[in-house]
């Protein structure tokens, strides 16, 4: 008996050590003379797939797919199966046949890709992005960057071949990988958005040099570093997949304009932060490498005169690849040199956001029928230039996401528990996340939805009703037309504000101190102000804008100045010489967040529009104010802005409600309470935008194999 169990124990012991040496560590044993198999490969500029009998060209379009749902950060990797299945069927009615994600996913969404592949006659595919983020390393060679690389890449091996058990950490998914989606994985691109320093320490390092010399990838005798530690990870991937599974697919590095291999004048280059480069034409296959390589850009609006600005050599060296180019063109011409220069295929990931808020300086934000307009104009440019790739970044909106003009202004935790209309970074989705399971506010002047319970205040002849989701504050302001001007204080904060506000045709007073009046005054005239003392870009912004210190000179606290709420936008304005006086054209631009736009924000109707923000009907006008115009940071723990001055910067109170009023010049405007709710958890509708739509009007009339 003994024996037996001794026997049994040592049996197990070996099966879970085997498990675990498979399914973990990547164990595996070499099978002789397996001939190599190459499902997908580059040919030129061109990609290529097996068809059972010859290869086919093969051209990608699709989208971006991250894991993140209102209600968690991306790194929880929400979203489930039936959500990833859900998605793809609409990705499909797009007009698309291609997937790109940027990470290692939980395990849901290869389940996903491989239960929809396997059920349907045309399949998604899969291009198979990785990367690290983050700083402090001493260089790309640091252990812990290099290291999680190569980490990571055969790892990803592993899980397209259903053969891996990983746990979830630093951004990657885990889970039980048992789906082999390889057939459908066209290949792998190392690389997030790169951080310019890491690479700039990497190529300035006395200890590191551009020589690599594999068995698939070679480098160039002018690469640098940091090329040279791409390509030792992409020879690691394709040895890995080689040895273990006799397979090889192409392999490719990711760019961005920040770091791509053209070089400004110095004046220039030092207004663009652009001091990395990488040129991925010098990272070499060999005559072993059958499935080729390729490069993956994000573009975003980096500089559309970029071809002025070009040194005297470089722009000598382009020239051929430099003709008709222009800022007339998308992205001033960029994407068709990179086509004309690049001898590999290459593949783009891009978008645009339908925030009401901005970002640069010139560009207003878009409606989601503009935002797919913007992106069916870079589409058929890489069609027109010869991309192998077009991928629309993102599938979804993404809540947690910042942006640098608002994530001051934001509570740093609770991400996703509430979307900033504000931020550009969580709407560039071709789908959006609606609050609750049922609106709250249809934006059309319409009354049905609104009920005696919803009145605040009955005042004058006007009725002031109001709700909240977590986009936003809905009013009802009854007894109004369009012709008529009304204003309707609002207080938020406890510690300032002022009970009047201070006007060349006559002063407002309101019953008690308000942080922010707003205007209505027809469809064109209307807007939000706040007290100066309370305005968030004062602080924050003030010296990037005007040169002027914020702190010198501080506003009352109960100042009866209202001002217009502007929100700090990039300067691409590039100056010849860099002096006192040209520095200041370079400033921060502004934008005037606070006018209000007019229109109708019924997503069904012919005449939506995405932007809008208050609508008249019959008698009345109903208005929505995106929480961040307010101050508020967090309305799902209904966490408002302090005073700044005393705190120097955005610090943080919990308020139990806001008050709000309506009224005339005529007299004293009265205000009532409007309590607040806070939430833990969201929820949510998904929608598609109209920019899907136009989208995939283009899509579906030019469908690619």
């Amino acid at each position: 008996m003994r024996r037996f169990l001794a026997t049994a124990l040592a049996l197990l012991f070996l099966v879970v050590g085997v498990y675990c040496a498979v399914f973990y560590g990547g164990m595996y044993l070499k099978i002789p003379n397996r001939d190599l198999s190459v499902p997908f490969r580059t040919v030129g500029k061109e990609l290529q797939v097996w068809d059972g009998a010859a290869y086919a060209p093969l051209s990608l379009r699709g989208v971006e797919v991250s894991p993140s749902l209102p209600g968690h950060p991306a790194t929880d990797f929400a979203a489930d199966e039936a959500d990833y299945l859900r998605w793809f069927d609409s990705i499909q009615a797009l007009g698309a046949n291609a997937i790109y994600v940027s990470r290692i996913m939980d395990d849901s969404f290869y389940n996903a890709l491989y239960h929809y592949n396997t059920t349907h006659d045309a399949p998604l595919y899969l291009v198979q992005g990785f990367g690290i983020s983050g700083s402090g390393w001493t260089d790309a060679y640091d252990g812990s960057c290099l290291g999680r690389l190569l980490e990571d890449g055969r790892s990803l091996v592993d899980i397209i071949h259903g053969r891996k058990n990983q746990n979830a950490s630093l951004g990657r998914g885990g889970g039980s990988y048992r789906r082999d989606i390889s057939p459908w994985t066209v290949g792998l691109a190392v690389g997030m958005e790169w951080d310019a320093d890491l690479i700039a320490y990497t190529d300035h390092s006395p200890l590191r040099s551009g020589e690599f010399s594999g068995s698939f990838f070679q480098t160039a005798a002018d690469a640098s570093p940091f090329e040279a530690m791409l390509a030792r990870v992409m020879e690691e991937i394709t040895a890995y997949e080689g040895k273990k599974y006799s397979v090889q697919r192409p392999v490719g590095a990711l760019c961005t304009p920040a770091c791509d291999f053209l070089t400004y004048e110095e004046s220039y280059a030092r207004q663009l932060h652009k001091y990395a480069a990488v040129d991925l034409e010098r990272i070499l296959p060999t005559q072993a490498m059958a499935a080729g390589r390729f490069s993956v850009y994000w573009l975003d609006a980096f500089c559309d005169q970029f071809s002025e600005y070009l040194d005297a050599g470089q722009a000598a060296e382009l020239a051929p690849h430099l003709a008709g180019l222009g800022p007339e063109l998308a992205y001033g011409g960029y994407p068709y040199l990179i086509a004309r220069r690049h001898t590999m295929p290459v593949m783009a990931v891009y978008g645009f956001s339908s925030a009401r808020g901005a970002m640069i300086g010139g560009l207003q934000p878009l409606t989601e029928r503009e935002q797919g307009e913007h992106l069916a104009e870079v589409s058929l440019a890489l069609t027109e230039s010869g991309w192998a790739g077009d991928f629309v970044t993102s599938w979804q909106d993404e809540w947690e996401r910042r942006s640098w003009n608002t994530a001051f202004a934001l509570a740093p935790a609770r991400s996703g528990r509430w979307h900033d209309l504000q931020t550009a970074a969580q709407n560039g989705g071709l789908m959006a996340f609606e609050p609750g399971a049922e609106p709250v506010c249809v934006l059309d002047g319409r009354r049905s939805e609104w009920t005696e319970d919803d009145l605040l205040l009955e005042s004058g002849g006007f009725r002031l009703s109001a709700r909240q989701d977590a986009e936003g504050l809905y009013l009802l302001i009854e007894g109004v037309g369009a012709e008529d001007t009304v204003y309707l204080p609002i207080d938020v904060s406890p510690e300032l504000g002022s009970r009047t506000r201070t006007r060349a045709s006559g002063d407002l007073s309101f019953q008690r101190d308000a942080d922010f009046v707003l205007r209505l005054d027809g469809p064109n005239g209307s807007s939000l102000l706040v007290q100066e003392r309370y305005d968030a870009m004062r602080e924050r912004f003030l010296f990037e804008t005007e040169g002027s210190d914020p702190f010198a000179s501080v506003p009352d606290k109960d100042s009866s100045r209202f001002v217009p709420i502007r929100m700090a936008l990039s300067n691409n304005q590039l100056v010849e010489h860099l002096t006192a006086e040209s520095m200041a054209l370079r400033r921060l631009k502004t934008w005037e967040t606070g006018r209000l736009v007019h229109g109708n924000g019924d997503s069904t109707a012919a005449d939506y529009n995405s932007l809008a923000d208050f609508c008249y009907g019959e008698g009345c006008v109903e208005v929505r104010l995106p929480w961040l115009l307010l101050n508020v940071a967090d309305p799902s723990a209904r966490q408002i802005h302090r005073d700044y001055y005393p705190l120097y910067g955005v610090e943080l109170q919990t308020v139990r409600g806001l008050w709000l009023g309506v009224g005339t010049s005529a007299a004293e405007i009265p205000m009532a309470h409007f309590p607040l709710k806070g939430w833990r958890s969201v929820q949510y509708r998904e929608r598609l935008k109209e920019s899907y739509r136009v989208l995939q009007a283009l899509w579906t009339e030019e469908v690619r194999p």
